[in-house]
């Protein structure tokens, strides 16, 4: 079965993008996006965006390289931009997105599009974290003999923000990180953003997110960052957050007040995938 398909990025987060229509079972969803995401034998990719136009929302389905479907606010970026330019959405639109509906702005001008995130979570049962483990914020967290201060919360998926001097070089990253996702203490797993204060109101992520690894880029993982640092300086308005891929804006009032994500997306290239169906 051919699929048509976009290749889609955000600040180097970069995704397969094709209507949900397209697949005729979930099963063909994974399939796809562990077939296409594969380096060298794939497209390459962090991830599959399904999306359909559903009684004037914007449905959008993301599906890791391995297989589980997770929130991603850059795959909510680049379905938007797709969907904006296919004249399936206004200016003004919403999402309909793992169970949340997503306010979001595209500016016709500069291509920019906000994201109204919500807010970030910080109790355990959203998170979620184990059974019994109260709030984890700047919290102490020990992984193969290292003692690291982490901050947990969700964004729409769970996130692990460690603040850091500077970011692990590759021994470093490439150890604990994997050990961080599969902790006992996520039993979901969690994203890992390893942060660093460049200045006042601009951080910079090193970025290992859960079921794909190192990524470029992940917009609710700035939001997390974000949060977290509007937390513990008390700080309001905006942060720049320097991804490996480029830098998004996180705005609010308050870190425990509704955060909106803002940055670009790009249309790669489209193509055809033949997908063997029941392989």
């Amino acid at each position: 079965m051919s699929v048509r398909f976009f290749k889609v990025q955000s600040v180097g987060n970069h995704f397969a993008l094709a209507e949900l229509r397209s697949f005729a079972s979930d099963a063909d969803l994974v399939r796809f996006a562990i077939d296409s995401g594969r380096r060298r034998f794939g497209v390459g990719t962090d991830g599959l965006l399904g999306v359909a136009l559903e009684d004037g929302f914007l449905r959008v389905r993301m599906f890791n390289t391995d297989g589980t479907e997770d929130f991603c606010g850059n795959g909510i970026r680049c379905a938007v931009h797709w969907a904006y330019l296919q004249g399936w959405i206004g200016e003004r639109a919403i999402v309909r997105h793992l169970g949340r509906e997503v306010p979001v702005e595209v500016d016709p001008s500069t291509g920019a599009i906000r994201t109204l995130l919500g807010r970030a979570l910080f109790d355990p049962s959203s998170v979620p974290l184990k059974n019994g483990q109260g709030e984890m914020f700047e919290s102490p967290l020990t992984v193969a003999g290292t003692r690291l201060s982490a901050s947990c919360l969700s964004t729409g998926t769970a996130h692990t923000v460690l603040f850091v001097d500077n970011l692990p070089d590759d021994a470093t990253f490439f150890e604990l990180s994997p050990q961080i996702e599969t902790h006992e203490m996520f039993p979901e797993r969690t994203s890992v953003m390893w942060t660093q204060v460049v200045s006042d109101r601009r951080l910079k992520l090193r970025i290992w997110e859960r079921g794909v690894g190192e990524t470029w880029g992940c917009g609710s993982g700035s939001m997390a960052a974000a949060a977290v640092y509007l937390r513990k300086t008390g700080l309001s308005g905006s942060v720049s957050v320097e991804n490996p891929g480029g830098t998004l804006t996180v705005s609010g009032n308050r870190w425990d007040d509704d955060l909106w994500l803002e940055g670009r997306a790009q249309i790669v290239f489209e193509a055809d995938w033949l997908l063997k169906v029941g392989a």
